[in-house]
């Protein structure tokens, strides 16, 4: 049976899980805070809305804590990461060193945050992306995204926060489908990160990427990473939306049965099951003939 270990993305930092880790893995931890020049245990215990929570300091931290606590997994058959994870996946897979990984998710961070756009993510869950763009279209919503496919069923979209809140409002008056705000500072993986994409690619290629010891799905294409794209993978990953449902088909197709995720939280092994049962055994078999 094949296996495959999933590295979250920002959502997953919540209170004081990780220490633990920090504990356990000193050298990599002191390293870590050297690079980021502030100590992480304060990233940790501190406040939502407080500057320690900001998503230049929580990204890094968990792209740290994620990156320890795999090392302390047996290596599994396949790598994937949601979002942010991806490029923690990528550093775990020996494509970068730590110290290029959590550079690289610092700087990530910073380009992120400076987006022009005051904006957010709404989480959608009840209707499929396809329904739920019928009713974006009919409803005049041009200025928001598909940003995560995370679930047959469920779908992030990004963009302005007054348009995600008068959305959400149409969906939940329809009674078919939820419709939660996120607690994301920015319309990431979205037309909006533009900018952050274009100064990312321009700091990506400075960067030489070794081919990984075990296969690392991208979140663009839902399909194995080789080393002459990853640059520009990673830097169109801030602006084009998470395939996610279509990367856990790719797994299941290639023979994963199971799915861990690296740290703290179970969201991920979630939609791996939600994306299984919604698939089904038939689905798997045609996509492989394809």
């Amino acid at each position: 049976m094949l296996t495959a270990l999933a590295f979250p993305g920002q959502g997953a930092l919540r209170g004081h899980s990780g220490a633990d880790l920090l504990d356990r893995h000193p050298g990599p931890a002191a390293q870590a805070e050297e690079i980021l020049g502030h100590p992480l245990r304060p990233v940790l215990t501190a406040e939502p809305g407080s500057p320690e929570r900001h998503l230049t300091r929580v990204q890094p931290t968990l792209f740290v804590l994620t990156r320890l606590a795999a090392l302390d997994r047996p290596d599994p058959d396949y790598l994937v990461g949601h979002s942010m994870g991806e490029l923690t996946a990528l550093c775990h897979a020996g494509c970068v060193d730590f110290a290029t990984g959590l550079r690289l998710a610092l700087t990530r961070a910073r380009l992120i945050s400076r987006c022009p756009v005051p904006g957010g993510m709404l989480a959608v869950t009840g209707i499929g992306a396809a329904e739920l763009t019928a009713v974006m279209a009919t409803e005049g919503f041009a200025d928001l995204d598909l940003a995560n496919l995370n679930a047959p069923d469920q779908t992030v979209l990004a963009g302005p926060t007054g348009s995600l809140r008068a959305l959400a409002a149409v969906i939940r008056a329809g009674g078919a489908a939820k419709a939660t705000l996120i607690d994301a500072p920015n319309p990431g993986h979205s037309r909006y990160m533009a900018e952050a994409a274009a100064g990312f690619a321009e700091v990506l290629a400075g960067v030489s990427f070794a081919a990984p010891r075990i296969p690392v799905i991208s979140n663009v294409t839902a399909r194995p990473h080789v080393p002459e794209r990853m640059a520009e993978l990673l830097a169109q990953h801030l602006y084009r939306p998470v395939h996610w449902s279509a990367s856990m088909r790719y797994l299941r197709t290639a023979g994963v049965t199971t799915l861990h995720q690296a740290g703290p939280g179970s969201l991920l092994p979630r939609l791996w099951d939600a994306c299984a049962a919604e698939d089904g055994p038939g689905r798997a078999r045609r996509d492989a003939q394809e």
